[in-house]
């Protein structure tokens, strides 16, 4: 029986032995599981982000690896005991030629679910919150950014449920961090939408200042972009970086600038032939 994890068939299920009892993992849920994946899948154990070919215990979502969240996604759809093939196609799922094709035969042993989000307190929130952050800072040092993007939008995903908190610190944190994973992949709007949510929590937020600023400035709103360098360098006035992107709009505008003039002289060249036409 084959079932897609996806929509967009990037990968595929198919159970060899069905498992047992009314209940899947959630995430966190302790997970007893032995995980084999295909010898041509390269760093089989950095890339899944979990122990391979041994029984082993993993919590579900703190994986690290490029494939952890379909490994998460394939055992959270199983019941205890089963065992299934999961098939994934890199090349769908990073958009790429250079994608390959790999197996992982997943066995489920057993599993102990953890509290789903609304049953969570505050604190409990904020503190898996935390760790996701850090989790997501390491893949993002490491340069793992689409990891990194996950694993934050998770984190922001805690600390909005819960709700009215003392320190703003977590959400706006969270809020920079996918920002800047989000301008890795030049999804500017993105950028801009998270970066002008950190600034309603801190409006002197000199790094929301300048991610904002750089998509602005990437997608040629160039008055905006200056207005958000510009108060960068009021709260930054010795920084090196926002001086480089000063230039860089400068020059950018000044292109532009002269793009335009060209233009309207060719479009106003042409009027004077045609009055005499006429």
């Amino acid at each position: 029986m084959a079932t897609n994890v996806t929509s967009d068939e990037a990968f595929n299920k198919e159970v060899i032995e069905e498992g047992s009892g009314l209940y899947r993992p959630n995430e966190w849920a302790t997970c007893k599981v032995i995980i084999s994946p295909s010898s041509a899948l390269p760093d089989a154990e950095g890339i899944i982000g979990y122990p391979v070919d041994v029984e082993c215990e993993v919590c579900i979502g703190t994986g690290m690896g490029r494939f952890s969240f379909i490994i998460d996604e394939c055992i959270q759809s199983m019941r205890s005991g089963e065992k299934c093939r999961l098939t994934f196609d890199d090349a769908k799922m990073a958009k790429s030629p250079d994608g390959f094709k790999c197996e992982c035969i997943i066995k489920l042993i057993e599993f102990m679910r953890s509290k789903d989000i609304w049953e969570m307190t505050p604190e409990e929130k904020l503190t898996k919150a935390s760790l996701l952050k850090d989790s997501g800072t390491k893949c993002f040092k490491e340069g793992m950014t689409d990891q990194a993007e996950v694993l934050y939008l998770r984190g922001l995903k805690y600390v909005i449920a819960a709700g009215e908190v003392e320190d703003p610190q977590p959400k706006l944190l969270l809020s920079l961090n996918v920002a800047a994973c989000q301008l890795k992949h030049k999804r500017y709007k993105a950028v801009i939408a998270h970066c002008t949510n950190a600034l309603a929590i801190d409006k002197n937020s000199s790094k929301a200042l300048f991610r904002r600023g750089q998509a602005f400035m990437a997608l040629q709103d160039y008055e905006l972009a200056q207005s958000d360098f510009d108060q960068c360098v009021l709260l930054e006035p010795n920084s090196k970086a926002v001086q480089t992107q000063i230039e860089l709009l400068t020059t950018k505008r000044k292109k532009l600038d002269a793009h335009y003039a060209q233009a309207m002289s060719k479009m106003f060249g042409k009027v004077p032939a045609v009055a005499e036409q006429q």
